[in-house]
């Protein structure tokens, strides 16, 4: 082989190299956006005197997300107290046990707390709620880092006795369109949860 045959061969070589690694940089697939898993979703109310009341929703096979299978235990709050309400939200699917809520404080400007509620039931915030109405009053106490509600952290007052009302959870994940108009209709459902709620005397 002469010197401009092997000339060749290296060019030819070197063009080759630099098509694969284009193709290869083409082909790598799009960051996907998945929603978090949960197999427990605990509701938890701290009253002004301390008192705390707990509320479960449980699904072993990590659905919890719409449509999915899980077991809910009713809310049972007192007339006229105010409650601060918190999550506790795990992964046990994983080993160790996953602490979810970790994640979506990290990643608190793709996620927001919606809630659902009978009429009449609470004294503050009034009116059912932001799943239908985005701007439905709810009295958030948290905010991501652009100042936009997040909800792990709320505060309610309830109204008189009521026997038969529901408390209704919606987790919106929404990378890259949560905004201050945003609502239960964009982005992703990590999950979507109604609790009975029985206010006591």
């Amino acid at each position: 082989m002469n010197k401009t045959n092997k000339l060749r061969h290296l060019w030819m070589l070197i063009l080759s190299i630099i098509a694969f690694n284009a193709c290869t940089e083409a082909e790598v697939p799009e960051e996907e956006n998945e929603v978090e898993i949960f197999t427990d979703v605990e509701l938890i109310f701290t009253a002004d005197d301390g008192t705390v009341v707990r509320a479960l929703a449980e699904d072993p096979t990590g659905g919890l997300a719409v449509n999915s299978s899980f077991t809910v235990e009713p809310i049972i709050l007192k007339s006229n107290t105010t409650y601060v309400l918190t999550f506790e939200l795990l992964n046990r699917l994983v080993s160790p046990v996953e602490d979810v809520q970790l994640e979506i404080k990290e990643e608190d400007d793709e996620h927001q707390m919606f809630f659902e509620f009978t009429e009449n039931v609470f004294s503050s915030p009034t009116g059912i709620g932001n799943i239908q109405n985005r701007d439905g009053a709810i009295n958030y106490l948290d905010f991501d880092r652009n100042g936009l509600p997040l909800g792990l952290k709320t505060k309610w007052t309830t109204a008189d006795p009521q026997e038969s009302a529901t408390f209704r959870v919606w987790l919106a994940h929404q990378p890259g369109v949560k905004t201050a108009t945003s609502s239960t209709q964009d982005g992703d459902v990590d999950f979507d949860i109604t609790f009975p709620l029985i206010i006591e005397d």
